[in-house]
């Protein structure tokens, strides 16, 4: 199954680090190819969000459960897809203090569902999401670092 990974190092705080990353609505401003992201469910530490995005003019839907789980030095989300278009869609969302910044890393595993293709789609797909989730922290790193006065910016709507 294959496995996507991508870090980023900021320069603020994780836990205002972590509020920009669980935003997950605003997600579409920073990803083309992710369409709309709406929370259906919220609950203290979770959310049921459903997805749309668009890759390669394809349409692909997913509905998934996100869990929060905050720490002394850091936070994560571990969320896993309920239903969609793919077979599996899981991972995690980790944010954490790390020298006088913070760093923040997305790990997911997904199956694309379709035997006799899979092996063409898989690399495809995941370089794709690779360079999706790279865009979306390096922009999230812009917004957090963007402050004049050296505080972050921070989401007035998050969901924590």
């Amino acid at each position: 199954m294959p496995v996507v990974q991508v870090r980023e190092s900021f320069a603020g705080p994780w836990h205002e680090v972590f509020d920009w990353v669980a935003n997950f609505e605003r997600y579409p401003e920073f990803v083309p190819d992710l369409t709309k992201v709406v929370v259906l469910e919220r609950g203290e530490d979770w959310t049921i969000s459903r997805w749309e995005a668009k890759i390669g003019g394809t349409p692909l839907g997913w509905t998934e459960r996100d869990v929060w789980v905050r720490e002394k030095e850091g936070g994560r989300i571990v969320f896993e897809q309920l239903e969609g278009d793919l077979k599996r869609f899981s991972g995690h969302w980790k944010v954490a203090s790390e020298g006088l910044g913070s760093t923040a890393e997305f790990r997911c595993e997904f199956e694309i569902g379709l035997p006799g293709l899979a092996i063409m789609l898989h690399p495809v797909a995941g370089l794709k999401l690779r360079q999706s989730m790279a865009g979306l922290l390096r922009n999230l790193k812009i917004r957090v670092e963007a402050a004049e006065d050296g505080t972050s910016i921070r989401f007035l709507d998050s969901p924590l």
